[in-house]
């Protein structure tokens, strides 16, 4: 293989390759670093200060070390030859440039693009060892790539919901600090696209970001998915007032959840212990789907509802809610169904049920909306399980820019990669 074709393979361009040479660590003697000698393929044709082309060569200050990607697992390392030229009109003495490597830089750009790749989906601890480089510039070289990457993404996926034809969002927050800070996230559901972070989730802190970003409150959605926060359906009464208020069906399933769980251990109290004992270790039987039981399942979920005629009631007015979710096949028979099924709930005159039935009586419009638009917030949910892992991983930033920065990226995962592919290195 001759140099040149070499220097194909690593990526270097307008380049030859002089010498290939080895390094040796006299601490450690198996550890050795690949050294390329290269000297630029073509003199400078214009001074880079006045554009005349009177240059000539004007000697050379020697080598130029720059840190490569690895060979088979071996540090590269590249001596650019440091060619001075001198112009002829305005008396400068410039030195030659190379296109893989920025000016004043030790890493060319493809190890910085390949640090941060390596970097976005675990930790720049782990690329760092993995590179062999301090800590402190594996950093450097994420935070500047992840900073490029994000204004990009955003502006990609709030161009593609202000295009989207009938575009549905979802808005949910998501815990910095559980029970004292929160973000609210607004998502492109069609697009599965996150569009923007809001600090806080007061009505408040809406209505000042959506007056600090008319893009996004010039965005005309067909449907709004949500879960019953009052925040969260007045701000879209608000600002999105021809849009249909979708209750998140997950959410509204968690209601008549608790509302079983409370009968459960109401229940389970004047049972007997071994009675006591069944009930609590095949609790999670009553939350599960009737139809995704097993045989085995299914005895055990028998023994379990005839311990009390109140929780087979309300397990079946559970199983009834879902039948209502996936079979009703338009908005009006799910609107007539709907009422049987409150009128069945508020027939058992049981307390717990009856608790958990004047949320779904308040809330009929925004519930029964699910059958004008079957969207419910699960990408979201995944988008804040993401975000959860991606602040342990990075241990809380404190820096803002680069929190949100990270979180876009994370959740518009292909969006950024195009974004990355596509940087002017």
């Amino acid at each position: 293989m001759q140099l040149q074709d070499i220097g194909k393979l690593l990526g270097l361009q307008g380049v030859r390759i002089t010498n290939i040479s080895y390094e040796y660590d006299d601490d450690l003697p198996e550890k050795q670093t690949v050294v390329i000698q290269i000297e630029p393929l073509v003199n400078m044709e214009k001074c880079p200060y006045c554009s005349s082309e009177e240059i000539i060569r004007n000697g050379m200050l020697g080598n130029r070390r720059i840190r490569h990607l690895n060979i088979a697992d071996t540090q590269c390392v590249l001596l650019a030859a440091r060619q001075r030229y001198k112009c002829k009109s305005c008396g400068a003495t410039p030195t030659c440039k190379y296109e893989f490597v920025a000016g004043k830089e030790q890493y060319t750009k493809a190890y910085k693009a390949h640090m941060y790749r390596i970097s976005i989906g675990s930790t720049v601890q782990n690329g760092a060892e993995i590179m062999e480089t301090p800590y402190s510039t594996a950093e450097r070289f994420f935070k500047e790539t992840a900073l490029r990457i994000a204004p990009l993404t955003i502006a990609s996926a709030q161009l593609m919901a202000q295009q989207s034809a009938k575009l549905i969002l979802g808005i949910d927050d998501f815990a910095v600090r559980k029970g004292h800070n929160y973000n609210t996230g607004i998502h492109d559901l069609r697009g599965e696209n996150l569009l923007c972070i809001i600090e806080g989730r007061t009505l408040e802190a809406l209505r000042t970001y959506m007056s600090e970003n008319p893009q996004l409150a010039s965005l005309k959605p067909y449907a709004i998915v949500m879960d019953l926060a009052k925040n969260y359906h007045r701000f879209a009464a608000e600002f999105f007032p021809n849009a249909v208020r979708v209750a998140d069906r997950f959410h509204v399933n968690g209601y008549i959840l608790k509302a079983l769980n409370e009968v459960r251990r109401r229940v389970s109290q004047g049972l007997a212990p071994h009675a006591r004992m069944n009930l609590r270790r095949n609790k999670h039987l009553l939350n599960k789907r009737n139809d995704s039981l097993n045989d085995t399942e299914a005895g055990q979920l028998k023994q379990l509802l005839a311990y009390s005629e109140d929780l087979k009631a309300i397990y079946e007015l559970k199983e009834l809610l879902i039948d209502w979710y996936d079979l009703s096949y338009n908005y009006e028979s799910a609107k007539v169904s709907y009422q049987l099924w409150l009128e069945k709930g508020f027939a058992l005159n049981i307390a717990e049920v009856d608790k958990a039935l004047k949320t779904f009586d308040n809330w009929q419009d925004e519930i029964i909306n699910y059958h004008r638009c079957r969207f419910t917030n699960g990408i979201v949910e995944g988008r804040n399980a993401k975000i959860k892992a991606l602040q342990r991983r990075r241990f809380f930033l404190r820096n803002r820019v680069f929190y949100e920065a990270l979180i876009f990226i994370e959740c518009n995962h292909e969006i950024a990669s195009v974004q990355f592919e596509g940087l002017a290195w």
